[in-house]
């Protein structure tokens, strides 16, 4: 089966992976570094503290050969003190009589279309990514489909055999889960707090998510005979 719920017999793979314009093995660690990055950038600061952890991925995105505004973002997050940082975080996603000024939520974003949030646990029970009973209640929220993104990453990197299963699913979520709103969000963000850092994390993750996109696309085409 697939995340859609079609068998195999009735929806033939008609895609196929490059894998020497892919080369999975130098890539796919460095994109998996990348999304947890940014998987940490977008989640509150108030659940975790994840300074540490974004010291240990400065580098990646420069050596994939992508610009290097992941780098600028982390260092200007890690200049940040942790009650600054859950300040305007809490500002923008969280406090707000009426709710948060900007819902990180791709349900919220998106004007709560059906099959939305469906679709999303499709993904992460077809893959094996169990959401803690803490995130559990908001599988749309950016940071969780960014942590999806790196799950399939380093499940692409270590697998063994039918990786491209893997390859095709980061390509099919990020079309369906990230691009279709993250611009929103950016413009949103730019509404409210056009100087805070949280705008220049999302100006930053929009330009990865889209040249990433990019380089993916360019590695699978349509399987011969098609």
């Amino acid at each position: 089966m697939d995340p859609n719920g079609a068998s195999a017999a009735s929806n033939p793979v008609t895609r196929r992976v490059d894998a020497a314009r892919r080369a999975r093995e130098r890539t796919a660690p460095l994109r998996c570094a990348c999304y947890a990055a940014w998987s940490e950038l977008t989640a509150s600061p108030h659940d975790i503290d994840t300074r540490h952890s974004l010291r240990d991925k400065l580098g990646a995105a420069t050596e994939l050969g992508y610009d290097a505004r992941l780098d600028q973002v982390i260092e200007a997050y890690l200049q940040l003190e942790p009650a600054e940082l859950k300040r305007q975080y809490s500002g923008l996603f969280e406090v707000g009589s009426d709710g948060p000024p900007v819902p990180i939520r791709e349900d919220l974003q998106t004007g709560q279309r059906a099959g939305t949030r469906e679709d999303l646990v499709r993904f992460y029970d077809y893959f094996g990514y169990g959401l803690s009973e803490n995130f559990a209640w908001q599988p749309d929220h950016l940071s969780v489909e960014l942590e999806f993104m790196h799950f399939l990453c380093f499940r692409e990197a270590a697998a063994e055999r039918d990786w491209a299963s893997y390859q095709l699913a980061q390509a099919d979520f990020a079309e369906r889960h990230l691009l279709n709103w993250i611009d929103r969000l950016v413009t949103e963000v730019d509404q409210f707090a056009r100087d805070s850092l949280y705008a220049r994390v999302l100006h930053g993750l929009s330009s990865f998510v889209a040249e990433d996109f990019a380089w993916q696309s360019g590695t699978i085409a349509a399987a011969e005979g098609d």
